[in-house]
């Protein structure tokens, strides 16, 4: 045709242009330049310059066609000569990276097929050329060497035979967020959708399932806004339907077209989606998006961003979602499947005839998140077999899905990690029983309480119907292929039998569940039922079948702040049967206080580990130091109930002094403990158990390349002042009773201040805020760690708290807004009011009845204002010091009058000298370091301290208790200047005084200091 004719001549001149400046080109960049336009001219298609390894940048590359070309200046180039480092040639300098990119490209552990295409590196100068290839073998190959091009005719042969064959297009290496990125404006389309069909019975039904499923594990959708629930069950039903195209895409066999099975993707509750306008043809097309990308051979778990982009920090945190970093992860997996069980698990999982063989040859994680344990456990055995065993890595896949085994709460993780263990696993070669074992369901068997040896397993449809199938069809070793049969039954309206249960009973109770589930699935729907199923029986057989291994992240939640409902009762029943409630707790009768963390690393080794076996978790670094964590740490994990286990703790490794720490924004930092369970009827005996600084290697450094020192012991003996000392007022809600100094306004009428409280940021009071004019009386001036410095306190908030003075002078919290005190003050009482009807609304179940109940929380003030009536209160003086910190303890004195709040601890100090003594000892330099490694906590001090440092108690006769209160005081003189006082004689007469007074501890606080 006349116009594909022009477009030819068209083209052939671009070329020669491009290649006429190539020829005329000198140096490196305009090598690069010029050569980067010449094929462009040839429909090359996109070379990224300066494209970024590991390595080092490389000048030029296309990652659909995965070559890499590494330019010279001209007549520079050479196999021989000097690369970009002294110690390498040009062509060490290509190799370096090819073998980069096939790593990034191709990933470092499969097999791949010729038609893969591996990658390939050129090195030229315009004219001359070099090529190579590294395949499977490792070696490299030369492709072409020393090829001269010097018409254009010859450059575009060479570059079309070569560099740009027709049969060199490839799918793109996945780069960062790209799934979020990519899945946002769907989740925004599928938001519009699902408000105009929120009202069908269908869509009803799919978001009450969904609903079941987070909280009926006590994970209730932390928004309770119905706009808010119905964004998030959007942004769930995204993840699912991206997890599941993805599992669909790896799961395919390279050689066939296999068209995406539309419902197997909408299965659960994502089945809404058939709903939806051209539901097939919004799939296919994110299908076809994701189908561009290399997701096999990866390095990392790739699904983690996505969940971060699209679902909320707040959201994640109120699960107690930390998601393990993949360094570590590999780590902790490398350390616990040791290579002598892997050999013994690879080479039954490769026989195996029944699944009961498989009994300790497992590895389990409980909690498996996004799939990060599972995709790097699944790593760690596919290297060993292609090391190991070559010859089995055509069945390394059926072996690996044998062995891997993940459970998890979350429905969303449960899909999310299916797909990221698929990246781990070599292609499927079209083995239907080679799936991946990761179910739904509450790992920690809550309800379940002795042990999992119910006759009866018990489930329930979305809308509530109850479902009793018999146990023994769950406990079955073939119990997958018998639960879908099972349903397929059902649905088909047949009856089927199970030759496979021998007990006549259990084959009769089989019948009458299918007929109760014929009946579900006529009134509700038949997407779910083998997907739900087959989640609830998975945890359950786990638990007959042991594993050998366990690698987990237990979630980071506080127990008492597991939503309320049944299963939080249930996690607190638990604490109590395993012994996990330190004697602290006892005293408090507190009994939702704890880490969950705990609860369930005790829990899911009682059900899932066999004896003998090992684990490795991930769990915040208050395990290490915290006193909760006591009874954890003995590895005597029972209370004298039927329940129980031992373990025998036999390392940790803490992580908090990494410069690229784990977890940077977790309150507690993070270590990870290594234990073996023993047999069960063990002695129990802490002493050869527990956890000790003994075996605690603290990591500091890089990750790369971390220092690791063994923990040192800190001798801990009790002061006198441990019992003295109090916890200040909980000023919360501060967005109703607390102001900062910059917002308290004056009046015309000098007994008036227009105030604005400071606007709370925790829930449930996040936002809340007033300003109203009061009466200036009701202020009280409030301590708070912001005002505290080492010897002074500066006055920056007030508690709004109108106290009543009695007829004998005593100062008291009024009773209720009837009070006269009130009465006297009626700006304030109308603020109370107010403050009150937004408390009422807004509060907990823990909190305080009435904002004056939780005021006084604890009695806190009350004992505050008790000091402030005594007798003696001339002689008393206030001592304050942080609660928390993460460098140093500090500490003042301040008037009795003044509250101080809970972020602070306080004692009424017998005399003006013990006050002063108390502050130099506890500010004096020399002691810091041991006050730091007296911490049971990242953050907190608390009472650590006294429970350390044996502080005497001060004795007005004792020189050296003088000196100590003396130099305080030029200390205290100089501070309230505004002066440093370190740089003062009084800080080295004080640090001397003080080491007379504590040899031991000051003396030694130099050994501390590289550990703080």
């Amino acid at each position: 045709m006349p116009g594909s004719s022009r477009t030819s001549l068209d083209s052939s001149v671009v070329f020669q242009n491009a290649f006429d400046d190539l020829w005329r080109a000198k140096g490196e960049h305009d090598v690069r330049d010029a050569l980067h336009d010449t094929l462009k001219a040839l429909g090359a298609g996109r070379f990224n310059l300066e494209y970024p390894l590991d390595t080092g940048p490389v000048d030029m590359v296309s990652e659909e066609r995965r070559v890499l070309v590494e330019t010279k200046s001209r007549g520079a180039a050479s196999p021989r000569k000097t690369g970009s480092r002294e110690d390498e040639t040009q062509k060490d300098q290509v190799e370096r990276y090819l073998r980069d990119a096939r790593k990034r490209w191709l990933g470092d552990l499969f097999m791949q097929d010729a038609k893969d295409g591996e990658p390939r590196a050129f090195l030229t100068d315009g004219v001359y050329w070099w090529g190579y290839e590294v395949g499977p073998t490792d070696r490299l190959k030369v492709v072409v060497s020393n090829k001269r091009t010097a018409t254009a005719e010859a450059l575009r042969s060479f570059l079309l035979q070569h560099v740009l064959p027709a049969d060199r297009r490839y799918k793109l290496p996945v780069p960062d967020d790209l799934i979020g990125e990519l899945l946002s404006g769907f989740a925004t389309d599928l938001e519009v959708s699902y408000r105009r069909l929120e009202g069908s019975i269908e869509v009803r039904t799919k978001v009450a399932l969904w609903s079941r499923c987070l909280s009926g594990a006590g994970m209730v959708p932390p928004n309770n806004e119905p706009a808010g629930q119905a964004s998030l069950f959007v942004r769930h039903t995204v993840l699912v339907v991206a997890a599941r195209l993805l599992k669909t895409l790896l799961r395919r066999r390279e050689s066939s077209n296999t068209t995406i099975v539309l419902k197997d993707v909408l299965d659960g509750f994502p089945a809404w989606l058939n709903e939806v306008d051209d539901c097939n043809g919004l799939l296919r097309n994110i299908a076809d998006k994701l189908d561009q990308y290399q997701w096999r051979g990866h390095a990392k778990d790739c699904l983690k961003s996505a969940y971060h982009k699209l679902i909320a920090k707040d959201e994640r945190k109120e699960f107690g979602e930390y998601y393990t970093p993949d360094w570590l992860a590999q780590k902790v997996v490398e350390q616990t499947l040791d290579e002598r069980w892997m050999e013994d698990a690879i080479r039954v999982a490769a026989t195996m005839r029944s699944r009961d063989e498989m009994r300790g040859l497992t590895v389990l994680d409980p909690s498996c998140g996004s799939g990060t344990f599972l995709f790097h456990a699944a790593r760690r055995l596919l290297r060993y077999i292609k090391r190991k065993h070559p010859r089995r890595m055509r069945s390394a896949r059926k072996i690996i899905t044998r062995i891997v085994v993940g459970i998890d709460i979350h429905p969303i993780a449960v899909e999310m990690a299916e797909a990221t263990l698929e990246m781990a696993l070599p292609p499927s070669r079209g083995d239907r029983s080679a799936t991946p074992q990761v179910f739904l369901g509450d790992a920690m068997q809550s309800q379940l309480r002795a042990d999992l040896s119910k006759t009866s397993v018990f489930a329930e449809s979305a809308l509530g119907t109850k479902l009793t199938i018999p146990s023994a069809l769950v406990e079955h070793p073939d119990w997958d292929a018998l639960i879908s049969r099972f349903v397929e039954a059902a649905t088909g309206g047949e009856d089927a039998v199970f030759p496979e249960l021998k007990d006549r009973a259990d084959r009769a109770g089989v019948l009458d569940a299918m007929a109760a589930l014929r009946a579900i699935i006529e009134r509700e729907s038949n997407h779910v039922w083998v997907w739900h199923l087959r989640n609830i029986a998975g945890p359950i057989h786990m638990g007959h079948s042991k594993a050998g291994r366990i690698v987990a992240n237990p979630p980071w939640l506080m127990a008492n702040d597991t939503p309320d409902g049944v299963r939080k009762k249930l996690v607190a029943a638990l604490r109590e049967e395993y012994g996990l409630r330190s004697k602290v707790l006892r005293r408090r009768r507190a009994t939702t206080v704890g880490d969950l963390a705990a609860i369930f690393a005790a829990r899911t080794t009682d059900l899932y580990l066999v004896a003998g076996g090992k684990m490795g978790l991930v769990l915040p670094g208050g395990v290490l130091i915290n006193q909760n964590w006591a009874p954890w740490r003995s590895g005597c994990w029972h209370g004298g109930g039927a329940l129980g286990c031992h373990a025998n703790l036999t390392g940790a490794w803490g992580m908090d002094d990494l410069e690229d720490a784990p977890f940077p924004h977790a309150p507690s930092g993070s270590c990870v403990v290594f234990a073996e369970r023993l047999r069960d009827g063990a002695k129990c005996n802490p002493n050869d158990t527990e956890l000790t600084d003994a075996n605690v290697d603290l990591w500091s450094g890089f990750r790369n390349s971390p220092n690791i020192r063994r923990k040192e012991s800190l001798f801990r003996e009790r002061s006198q002042y441990l019992s003295d000392w109090d916890r200040g007022v909980m000023a919360e809600p501060q967005g109703l009773i607390c102001v900062l100094k910059d917002n308290v306004e004056s009046t015309r009428s000098e007994e008036r201040v227009r105030v604005a409280t400071k606007t709370s940021t925790k829930k449930p009071w996040a936002g809340t805020s007033l300003e109203e004019v009061i009466e200036r009386a009701a202020l009280v001036p409030l301590a708070r760690p912001q005002g505290l410095r080492a010897f002074c306190v500066d006055v920056d908030a007030y508690l709004i708290a109108p106290l009543r003075r009695s007829r004998d002078g005593t100062v008291e919290l009024p009773d209720d807004v009837d009070d006269q005190r009130f009465r006297e003050m009626p700006r304030t009482r109308t603020f109370w009011l107010k403050a009150e009807r937004i408390y009422q609304r807004k509060r907990t179940s823990n909190a305080g009845e009435t904002l004056l109940d939780n005021l006084d929380w604890m009695g806190k003030l009350t004992k505050q204002l008790a000091f402030l009536n005594s007798k003696s209160s001339r002689r008393l003086r206030k001592v304050v010091y942080n609660k928390s910190g993460s460098l140093e303890l500090r500490a003042a004195r301040c008037p009795l009058s003044m509250i101080v709040n809970g972020s602070l601890y306080w004692m009424a100090a017998r005399s003006e000298g013990e006050a002063l003594y108390l502050c130099g000892v506890i500010n004096a330099p020399v002691l810091q370091s041991v006050w730091r490694s007296s911490k049971t906590s990242k953050l907190h001090f608390d009472k650590s301290p006294w429970r350390s440092v044996p502080v005497p108690r001060y004795d007005s006769s004792n020189a050296v208790h003088r000196c100590v209160a003396e130099a305080a005081r030029n200390a205290e003189r100089n501070a309230s200047k505004g002066a440093d006082w370190r740089t003062d004689d009084c800080c080295a007469v004080l640090n001397s005084a003080v080491q007379r007074l504590l040899p031991a501890h000051a003396a030694s606080s130099s050994s501390y200091s590289s550990s703080s």
